[in-house]
């Protein structure tokens, strides 16, 4: 125990029942110690909640419903953008950035220089997000008999290690609320799922391994001509804007010309 600060308090309250008054040491608690005003910690030494200000971080994304400051970003971790419920933790923003500009993708569909610039406008940066290069990625599709007849349309990212999956049927009667796609008669989108995984994104993979993300809706046009005497096409053309929740673009699918295996088509 500190006998010289008890001493002192015993004084000071013996002084203010006569009376009299006491100055009380700094640092000491009371009317404003090192944590601040009232109290031995006092309210003026409470720290931000963010992680700018040195305390807990506050987790943001979809899934914790945390929002940042206007001064901080959503960091996620290894840039996934909040994708499959990630959640990230609110940094702040930076102050300077270099000069640099190889070019980045934000988690809002957009580019910057360099991931100093993206941060400071507010958003993180990713591989796997729509603004990169979509001509690097590889397309494929297969046809499907059965009750209905099935085209599904493959986009691997090799770059995002992703898989997009549209799949298309016949007969059908509509395509679900949200999906709005131009397609020949009878012929009508089921569902699209977003999923990890470039490698698994063939004909030879029907289902993707892993969590997936459904699409919430789609918009665009999807061509074929299914010849005479077949039962399914042997080219497809593609222009189609994919939506998935919790992702900061849509996804598009463009591209003319892809063969389609399993039609019965050289």
């Amino acid at each position: 125990m500190n006998h010289a600060l008890l001493g002192s308090a015993l004084v000071g309250l013996l002084l203010a029942s006569c009376g009299g008054s006491v100055d009380i040491p700094p640092g000491s608690g009371g009317a404003g110690g090192a944590g601040g005003a009232g109290g031995a910690g006092g309210t003026g030494g409470a720290t931000s909640a963010t992680s700018g200000g040195g305390g807990t971080p506050v987790a943001c994304g979809a899934r914790s419903g945390g929002t940042c400051g206007a001064e901080e970003y959503c960091d996620f971790p290894d840039d996934s953008c909040g994708t499959f419920d990630t959640v990230g933790q609110c940094a702040e923003r930076p102050a300077h950035c270099p000069e640099d500009c190889p070019g980045v993708c934000g988690c809002d569909g957009e580019l910057y220089c360099n991931a100093c610039s993206a941060q400071q406008a507010g958003v993180d940066v990713s591989t796997s997000t729509a603004c990169l290069d979509r001509e690097q990625a590889d397309y494929a599709v297969t046809y499907w008999p059965g009750g209905l007849d099935h085209l599904i349309v493959y986009k691997a990212s090799p770059g995002a290690d992703r898989c997009v999956r549209l799949y298309v049927d016949a007969p059908a009667g509509s395509s679900p609320e949200g999906f709005d796609v131009e397609l020949p008669e009878t012929w009508r989108i089921s569902s699209a799922v977003l999923a990890k995984g470039a490698a698994d994104c063939t004909p030879e993979t029907m289902h993707p391994a892993g969590e997936v993300v459904y699409a919430t809706g789609a918009t665009g046009k999807l061509s074929f001509d299914v010849g005479a005497g077949k039962v399914a096409p042997c080219s497809v053309d593609i222009d189609v804007s994919v939506t998935f929740p919790g992702e900061p673009a849509p996804e598009l699918l463009r591209a003319s010309g892809l063969h389609v295996a399993g039609g019965g088509c050289p």
